[in-house]
C-alpha cells in the first residue's frame, strides 16, 4: 500500500493528546494507592460506550464534528518518550534523521498504528463490552483491540503470529480493568506516530501493562507501562489518557484512510484540507431505537 501523508490537523490532534508527567504506573497497585487525581469512582465496572479523546477535536468541550483542531504544541504522543538502547536505538536515529531531512516529523501510511499508538488515536472510540470480551474499536483507522476476560492464557508466539494491536487479556480488580497485552508485531512503535520499517520498534518480548478505569472526575482514564527487555533501558510509564462520554446521539464515524488522505492540500490554497468528514449527530426522532448512549 503506498504511503500518504498525513493532514497536520490530524497530526496536532493526535499531539494534542501528550500528556504532562504523571505518578508512576504500577501494575500491582489498588485503586487505594493512586493519586486523588486518579481515583477510581467506586461503582459498576462498566466501560461501554461511546468515549471521545479529552482535548481532541471531537472533545464536546471542544466541538463535536471531528473535524479541524486548533493548533497544539507538537510532542511524543505519549508526553514522555521511552528510553531505547542497542539496535532499536539506532533504528529510532535512523527514522529520526530521515525525517528531518525531508522536514517532517511524522511517516506514515494507511496501515493501523497497533499498540500502543492506538490509545492515543484523534477521534472517538466505542467500546462494546461484554462478561468475558471488551472490544475497543478506534474510529481512527478503523482499529479493533479484542481484550479477553475469559482466563485464557496469551498464545505461544512461536505459534501465533504476532498481530498490530497484539493479545490482550485481563481481569477486573474491583473498578479497575487490568490489562496485559503481547504478541505485538515490532514495526509498532512506542513515541512516534508512524511505523518502523524495519521491524526494530521495539523488542519481541514486549509487554504492555494497563489500567483502565472511570475516575472521580466521570473519564474513562488509561495508564499504562511498557516493559521491554530488549530494546528499553528500564521500564516506560505513560499515564492518565483519558476519554469523555460522547452526548447523546453522535454517531461512531467510518474512517477511511484511502478517502480522506488522498489530497491532504488544497491544490488552489494551500491550506489542509479537513481529513474527516463532519461528523452526524443523530437526532432524537432518529435515535429513539437506539437506546442510551450515556
Amino acid at each position: 500500500m503506498k504511503t500518504i501523508p498525513l493532514s497536520h490537523a490530524v497530526i496536532a490532534l493526535l499531539a494534542v493528546l501528550a500528556a504532562p508527567a504523571y505518578p508512576s504506573f504500577a501494575i500491582a497497585a489498588t485503586p487505594g494507592e493512586t493519586s486523588s487525581a486518579a481515583k477510581p469512582k467506586v461503582g459498576s465496572p462498566d466501560i461501554s460506550g461511546l468515549w471521545m479523546p479529552v482535548g481532541s477535536s471531537v472533545d464536546p468541550l471542544v466541538n463535536s464534528t471531528g473535524a479541524d483542531n486548533p493548533d497544539t504544541n507538537i510532542g511524543p504522543p505519549f508526553g514522555t518518550t521511552p528510553e531505547l538502547k542497542g539496535v532499536y536505538l539506532e533504528s529510532f536515529n535512523k527514522r529520526t534523521e530521515a525525517l528531518a531531512a525531508v522536514g517532517s516529523e511524522f511517516k506514515t501510511s494507511c496501515k493501523v498504528l497497533g499498540m500502543p499508538t492506538n490509545m492515543i488515536g484523534p477521534y472517538a472510540v466505542e467500546i462494546m463490552q461484554t462478561p468475558t470480551q471488551i472490544n475497543w474499536a478506534q474510529e481512527f483507522l478503523r482499529e479493533t483491540r479484542r481484550i479477553y476476560l475469559d482466563g485464557r492464557t496469551p498464545p505461544n508466539p512461536e505459534e501465533a503470529p504476532p498481530t498490530f494491536e497484539g493479545y490482550s487479556v485481563a481481569r477486573w480488580e474491583g473498578n479497575v480493568l487490568v490489562v496485559e497485552t503481547t504478541n505485538i508485531r515490532q514495526e509498532t512503535t512506542l513515541s512516534e506516530y508512524g511505523l518502523a520499517d524495519d521491524a526494530l520498534g521495539h523488542g519481541p518480548r514486549m509487554i504492555i501493562k494497563e489500567r483502565i478505569f472511570i475516575n472521580d472526575k466521570g473519564l474513562l482514564q488509561v495508564d499504562g507501562m511498557v516493559e521491554d527487555p530488549d530494546a528499553l533501558v528500564k521500564p516506560w510509564h505513560w499515564s492518565s489518557l483519558t476519554f469523555r462520554r460522547a452526548p447523546k446521539g453522535v454517531e461512531f464515524m467510518e474512517y477511511v484512510c484511502e478517502d480522506n488522505n488522498n489530497e491532504s492540500i488544497d491544490p488552489v490554497t494551500g491550506a489542509e484540507v479537513t481529513t474527516i468528514p463532519k461528523r452526524h449527530n443523530v437526532s432524537r426522532a432518529d435515535n429513539s431505537n437506539q437506546g442510551d448512549t450515556k
